[in-house]
């Protein structure tokens, strides 16, 4: 055990009531300006004092304008989407006016990965995941590059024996309705409208049908 020396002076002490007024008047301007960074951090998330209005997207269902037979019997091995689109966060995406927000109940890139494995599956294609991997299959994956509700930017990549043979960029775009029109309800349904015309236009890409369509 070591012992430290006792020097014969006595141990300091707080100076008196003075240090303790400064204190308060301290600790109180921390309060103060904590309170203002949060009512400035609300002002802007709420989109510089007004509210946005959360649309709810979690009914998608498939509907294309065409049949896709060139399809039928093929597969597809659906890797885990990747969403780098600076325009959003993990789980939403937004009006360009920053009014509206658009999510799920999950991630912006499930929401996306859904609908493709929901698409491809209507369109007759066998489609396996990472859960339970087709490895003689194309693996196909998408990167969310700017998603907001006017306009989807991705991109494509598929694999096919470890090679690279496809990647490629796709985008939709959508005027906006008039603002009367734009509730949560239309604007949801404009969203999975969208949605279907994105995966469409992958479907549609020649370059596209014969990476998965042919060995």
């Amino acid at each position: 055990m070591f012992l430290i020396p006792y020097s014969g002076q006595k141990p300091e002490t707080l100076s008196g009531a003075g240090d303790i007024d400064i204190n308060k008047k301290t600790l109180s301007k921390c309060i103060i300006f904590v309170f203002e960074v949060f009512i400035v951090a609300v002002f802007l998330f709420s989109g510089c004092g007004g509210r946005r209005t959360w649309v709810q997207v979690t009914e998608y269902k498939p509907h294309f304008t065409r049949d896709w037979n060139q399809y039928k019997g093929k597969s597809i091995y659906l890797m885990n989407f990747d969403n780098q689109a600076n325009n959003t966060s993990i789980w939403y995406y937004y009006s360009t006016d920053q009014k509206l927000y658009y999510g799920t109940d999950s991630t912006i890139h499930n929401y996306f990965w859904y609908a493709f494995y929901d698409a491809f599956a209507n369109a007759g294609i066998s489609v396996s995941s990472v859960d339970h991997p087709d490895l003689t299959a194309p693996a196909m994956w998408v990167t969310l590059r700017s998603i907001t509700d006017e306009r989807y930017d991705i991109r494509v990549t598929v694999q096919k024996k470890g090679a690279s043979t496809l990647s490629k960029d796709y985008s939709i775009e959508e005027a906006l309705p008039a603002e009367a029109d734009r509730s949560p309800p239309a604007m949801a349904q404009r969203a999975y409208r969208m949605t279907n015309r994105l995966i469409e236009s992958v479907l549609a890409d020649s370059q596209f049908q014969k990476t998965i369509t042919e060995p």
